[in-house]
């Protein structure tokens, strides 16, 4: 079995064939919201779709209007197991009162992630110390996706007990491909974040984990078979008691 982390497969770029996108391999597939209306749409999907995972959450991009939308997205965060897209983006935000912003509402999600014991799945574009900073005082499980940091950072992810997710743009990206002979294995989840982060410029979609998975398997030396299934046991840690609350809707996918 395979694992999508984190994917945007609700948005219009899979409308002509979604079902097919989503037959193509067996995989577990995060799809994370990233306002109220793709929230809305996450969980549609997760219903429609028994491999699809739903992630609640408020993409740091659009902190110029979470005030419009953040208390129904906190009320939606109580019917999903995972919180996500959240986190930190100071590539397109520059506004220093915006960014401050954007640190007040991880902060508000990290804390429903303690309440709740649920983990999160960070976005970070810059802002990566200040995460590290703030994962401590909540004691969340974590992970941060399609990670494009230092090693050193990564190591202090797996020091907090975190895990660090790679999408398959990792075989056109050296640093990457660096990162992960650093990251342990208990450590690591695969992602694609489709339909972004692929392997070339065309459109990335979750059986791609595949081409992660490689990678890694060249990199590690390892076994693939060996790397699908510590990378499906760190899910379960990731998901904690979240994961057999799915119970057979998850185990039998």
């Amino acid at each position: 079995m395979l694992l999508d982390a984190h994917a945007h497969i609700d948005v219009k770029e899979f409308d002509s064939d979604r079902d097919q996108v989503l037959s193509r391999c067996e995989i577990l597939i995060v799809n994370a919201g990233v306002d109220l209306t793709t929230n809305l749409t996450t969980l549609e999907l997760s219903k429609r779709y028994r491999n699809v995972i739903p992630a609640i959450g408020f993409h740091p991009e659009f902190i110029e209007r979470v005030e419009q939308e953040l208390e129904q997205i906190k009320a939606l965060v109580n019917i999903a197991p995972i919180i996500s897209e959240v986190g930190l983006d100071y590539f397109w935000i520059k506004d220093e009162t915006l960014r401050k912003k954007q640190r007040e509402v991880l902060e508000i999600f990290m804390q429903l992630g303690q309440a709740q014991n649920k983990p999160l799945i960070i976005h970070s574009r810059g802002g990566m110390r200040e995460i590290l900073d703030l994962v401590p005082s909540y004691g969340v499980r974590f992970a941060i996706h399609g990670y494009e940091g230092s090693v050193r950072d990564a190591l202090k992810i797996v020091e907090l007990g975190g895990f660090v997710s790679f999408p398959p743009i990792i075989v056109r990206d050296k640093g990457r491909r660096e990162i992960a002979k650093h990251v342990h294995e208990d450590h690591i989840l695969t992602e694609t974040d489709s339909p972004f982060m692929g392997p070339d410029k065309s459109r990335n979609e979750p059986c791609n984990v595949r081409i992660t998975i490689e990678t890694l398997t060249e990199i590690r030396k390892a076994k693939r078979e060996e790397i699908e299934e510590k990378i499906m046991n760190n899910f379960r840690r990731l998901l904690g008691p979240h994961f057999s609350s799915l119970g057979a809707n998850l185990t039998n996918r």
